[in-house]
């Protein structure tokens, strides 16, 4: 169950960086090779276009920055999902402000930053990918390590041996182990000498 959850909060945050990713780098491409990002009466409506796929980004893809930093807002705290939703957030009503009312703003300050708010919800998404990933790979190599537990341990009484569950083994009790078998339980040995599988030890 722990695996699943873990593989599917993997694939949102992949398709979310995903994306965002494949808006924002075209747009800061295009603005590095060709537009300077600044509008124009030229390029007003293509703009205009673009920071409505930005406003959908910003929605679909960074949907939980904004609803975490809300919650946090009425706690009155401020974590990272805080910066994530100001910064995108900002940028976007800037840059929208801009291109519906130009007039309002110097020449110099018509400067568009929907690229900004794409690319920082997709990187950073792709950074909680990488994280879920590294999770993931951690949780089922823990879940390897308890595999080699044995379900089972052979108890030595008064009147022989039996097997019990693990379960049960409680401190001072006297266990038999023989070559190759997997230690079900911290221990010292008080008598006798055996090649032991070491595998939970690495």
């Amino acid at each position: 169950r722990q695996q699943e959850t873990a593989v599917a909060t993997m694939k949102r945050f992949r398709w979310q960086a995903i994306v965002a990713l494949a808006v924002g780098i075209p747009v800061m491409v295009w603005g590095m090779i060709g537009d300077n990002m600044m509008v124009t009466a030229d390029n007003r409506s293509l703009w205009l276009v673009i920071g409505l796929i930005t406003l959908a980004v910003m929605v679909f893809a960074g949907g939980h920055f904004y609803r975490s930093a809300w919650k946090s807002l009425l706690n009155g705290a401020a974590t990272m999902d805080t910066l994530v939703a100001l910064g995108t957030g900002v940028a976007w009503l800037y840059s929208m402000s801009v291109n519906l009312w130009p007039q309002w703003f110097p020449m110099e300050a018509r400067h568009l930053y929907y690229e900004a708010s794409a690319m920082i919800i997709g990187l950073i998404n792709l950074g909680h990918m990488l994280e879920a990933r590294a999770r993931q790979r951690s949780s089922k190599a823990l879940e390897k390590l308890l595999d080699l537990t044995p379900p089972t341990a052979r108890l030595v009484t008064d009147e022989g041996e039996k097997s019990v569950p693990l379960a049960e083994v409680q401190p001072g009790m006297l266990l038999r182990l023989t070559t190759g078998d997997r230690v079900p339980v911290d221990g010292e040995i008080t008598q006798g000498e055996a090649w032991l599988d070491e595998a939970m030890l690495t």
